[in-house]
């Protein structure tokens, strides 16, 4: 009989655990030129997923003619994609935390989904060839990036790219088999590296992960969007409701422009950023936004990759002997500076 309760009293509480488990309200809204589409379904991506293959985890119902959606989530970070049969949208700020009172501000922006495929070349090494556009015209100047899974978030320069698009938009990379993530940027200050900012394009190959065969030649489209200059004016919450400000100056107290803020997740601050702001204006001041609260290191450069060289900028938060500092979730930290040098 003790042994019947307990085990009775042992199902109540795990079901009663299983009803309790706390699920996030997310919602936004999903849009082609501007312009809401319905019929559009949202997935998402736990941020531990190694590959966009098979079912998603989570979808949300089609979303309305006015092109909104809304779900229900664990807390989490995750990434988000929306596809129909016309369109096909990555969102540029993936991937996103999922907490508290949720998230209600996703704007999914849509490219076709299939668009122009470039046309076979005749001396193409074994690899990708793909035909860069925006409405139909073709992109130049747009660099192929590629990484073999989804570890690095796809950004950063990734596993190899290629040259920049010509001026039908075609940029060629070469590969050997395997399965790859495939991502388009442009970036108007022809650097490789950093956020995007508007004007700017970037875009996402639907048929992500590509799966290239021996010697291989696949001929590809990928449709480009460009960012937004309201993304500008929306940089207090860019990547999330965390943000960190303040100025970069030099050894004088001088403010220091054209400068990046980076996010770390140690104290060695060698691997790749979580987080970077864009440069510092001609006051100094920067701004940088993430998701979620925690301990994280701070330094600030004018260049981005590698170690830092002779001649560049460079220099870590003094705040605290280890250029660490403390934030909560959605707390808005001011008077964040950082001095800079330059290195020798």
């Amino acid at each position: 009989m003790l042994k019947r309760i307990g085990l009775g009293c042992f199902l109540i509480l795990l079901c009663a655990g299983i009803a309790c488990a706390r699920m996030i309200p997310v919602a936004g809204k999903v849009a082609a030129a501007g312009e809401g589409v319905a019929g559009v379904v949202v997935s998402a991506w736990p941020l531990a997923t190694v590959s966009f293959i098979g079912p998603p985890p989570f979808q949300s119902v089609p979303s309305d003619k006015q092109g909104l959606f809304k779900m229900d989530l664990p807390v989490g970070e995750y990434y988000f994609l929306a596809q129909n049969d016309q369109f096909s949208g990555f969102y540029g700020r993936n991937p996103v935390n999922v907490s508290g009172k949720g998230v209600d501000d996703l704007r999914i922006a849509l490219p076709l989904r299939h668009p122009l495929v470039a046309k076979p070349l005749v001396d193409a090494l074994p690899g990708v060839v793909a035909k860069t556009t925006t409405a139909g015209r073709p992109v130049t100047a747009v660099t192929l990036m590629v990484y073999p899974d989804l570890n690095t978030q796809l950004k950063g320069l990734g596993f190899g790219m290629s040259q920049p698009s010509d001026e039908a938009g075609v940029a060629e990379l070469q590969l050997g088999a395997g399965t790859y993530y495939i991502v388009a940027r442009k970036r108007q200050s022809g650097g490789m590296t950093g956020p995007l900012r508007a004007g700017d394009f970037f875009g996402y190959y639907a048929e992500n992960p590509l799966v290239l065969e021996e010697n291989q030649v696949l001929n590809i489209g990928i449709d480009l969007v460009e960012v937004p200059q309201k993304i500008e004016r929306e940089a207090d919450h860019l990547f999330g409701k965390t943000s960190i400000r303040g100025l970069v100056q030099n050894a004088v107290g001088s403010p220091v422009a054209g400068v990046r803020v980076l996010l770390y997740p140690d104290e060695t601050m060698l691997n790749r950023p979580l987080y970077v702001s864009q440069p510092s204006n001609r006051k100094g001041e920067y701004l940088l936004s993430f998701p979620k609260g925690g301990t994280y290191f701070l330094a600030a450069r004018n260049k981005l990759g590698g170690a830092p060289g002779p001649g560049e900028l460079y220099g870590r938060y003094t705040g605290s002997p280890d250029s660490s500092i403390r934030i909560r979730n959605g707390q808005a930290l001011k008077g964040v500076n950082l001095l800079v040098e330059e290195m020798w």
